[in-house]
């Protein structure tokens, strides 16, 4: 049947639209060409279901190497209303951590310590890692060790980014030396 529905370019937008429904994260171009077939113009796929979405209450947004479905920005403020639990937000401190991790990975905490200028408590890193926003990357090839942090894919698709190079404005203050 998956050849049958590979025959038609209107049967291919259909597939790639249920296997971006269905998932529950970004649906990688090898994902797609492995459904579709090596044959099939992923690209112009991908921009058939963005027109065929444009006006719903989702859209088709690009994440790293991969697609998926995102509630339409224009309903953000109207869903927010009616979810019982509004979403955490992570402390300040946190937040901050996150930004220098992103600016530096991969960074270590001594060295995310010198830059805030300000011990970083356990717990935060512990929230990040929690939340699957950072993870260990290895150990720096230092006396004692410590452990390289780098951001993960959840933290991409958290804030919407397709990669890092999207936050380069913000984060200019944050890279060059420490």
């Amino acid at each position: 049947m998956l050849r049958l529905m590979r025959a038609s370019p209107s049967a291919s937008i259909r597939l790639a639209e249920a296997l971006l429904f269905q998932s529950s994260g970004p649906v990688s171009r090898t994902t797609l060409v492995r459904a579709l077939g090596e044959d099939v113009e992923i690209a112009q796929i991908m921009c058939q279901v963005a027109r065929r979405t444009k006006w719903l209450g989702f859209e088709l947004v690009a994440v790293r190497d991969g697609w998926m479905f995102r509630t339409a920005p224009d309903l953000a403020e109207a869903l927010r209303a009616v979810l019982e639990k509004p979403p955490e937000r992570l402390p300040r401190a946190a937040l901050e951590v996150l930004l220098l991790i992103a600016a530096r990975q991969p960074v270590t905490r001594p060295e995310i310590e010198s830059f805030r200028d300000a011990v970083l408590p356990q717990k935060t890193l512990t929230l990040l890692q929690e939340k699957r926003l950072i993870r260990s990357v290895g150990r720096k090839p230092v006396p004692g060790q410590p452990q390289l942090w780098a951001t993960t894919e959840t933290f991409l698709v958290t804030y919407g980014l397709r990669s890092l190079s999207e936050l380069d404005p913000l984060l200019e203050g944050l890279r060059g030396p420490l």
